[in-house]
């Protein structure tokens, strides 16, 4: 909440400049919670935003995975729609040539220790994104098409796990090494595509963001993706073979509608 003030404060203070005049998203929720209520999306994509996970497990196959990429496509963009609006607002801070106020110097501090890095380099490449096939892929892997239980109970797509009792979440039905496992569980699936993000930002994913910095050559990028599962080189064989199947790169060119 604090920085999506400050960044607000600065788009505002920032909006005189060519490169901060950034046209706005307007968010639709979607309350319910059946399949029926599931929206169909077209290019450019309205910005659902669904409040409660959909069951898809009840679906035929083909039905249910048009569906996923119906719920996951809007969150995916506005996901990585906020984080292009903070990575503006850094480059605007990094290019100004006037000394950088209070606020403007805190919210820069602010992001790299959320970020955890040092400068304002690194700072960049981490609020880079990366091609929504990909993101599509991996929820695919980790949700089972939308029947996962961390989905449906957690609206948590990537089964992100949570270190803290001080957030919300719940318990993973099996212990691992005798101890309990929790993961985090999110208000909506934009927070949890956006809490994916900030994991590869921050993780270890050195190599995918150095290449991501270079190209976005899916099946180049996915190849440094094996350390996000134990299964390592078959994960990434399962993300290509998810890719090609089902034709995915045809939404890397998807965006969100915008309000002029």
């Amino acid at each position: 909440m604090k920085n999506t003030l400050l960044l607000t404060l600065l788009m505002i203070a920032l909006s005189s400049s060519s490169t901060a005049q950034q046209n706005s998203i307007k968010l639709i929720e979607v309350s319910g919670n059946t399949t029926s209520d599931i929206r169909q999306v077209s290019e450019p994509v309205e910005a659902y935003v669904y409040q409660a996970a959909i069951d898809l497990s009840t679906l035929e196959v083909q039905k249910k995975k048009q569906a996923f990429i119906n719920l996951m496509l809007p969150s995916i963009l506005i996901a990585k729609y906020e984080i292009e609006q903070k990575r503006n607002a850094v480059l605007e801070l990094v290019n100004k040539i006037e000394e950088l106020s209070d606020v403007e110097e805190k919210y820069l501090n602010d992001l790299k220790k959320s970020y955890k890095c040092s400068t304002n380099t690194e700072l960049l490449s981490r609020l880079r994104t990366h091609p929504t096939s990909i993101v599509i892929a991996q929820a695919v892997i980790e949700s089972g098409w939308g029947t996962s239980r961390f989905y449906r109970e957690a609206n948590n797509v990537f089964g992100v796990w949570s270190y803290s009792k001080n957030e919300a979440r719940i318990k993973a039905s099996e212990d691992r090494d005798g101890k309990s496992v929790y993961v985090k569980k999110y208000d909506a699936l934009p927070k949890s595509i956006a809490s994916y993000f900030k994991t590869i930002a921050r993780g270890p994913y050195s190599e995918f963001r150095k290449e991501r910095e270079k190209m976005n050559d899916v099946f180049v990028l996915i190849s440094h993706l094996k350390v996000y599962s134990e299964l390592r080189e078959e994960y990434v064989k399962r993300l290509e073979q998810l890719i090609r199947y089902n034709k995915l790169q045809q939404y890397d060119g998807y965006v969100l509608k915008l309000n002029n």
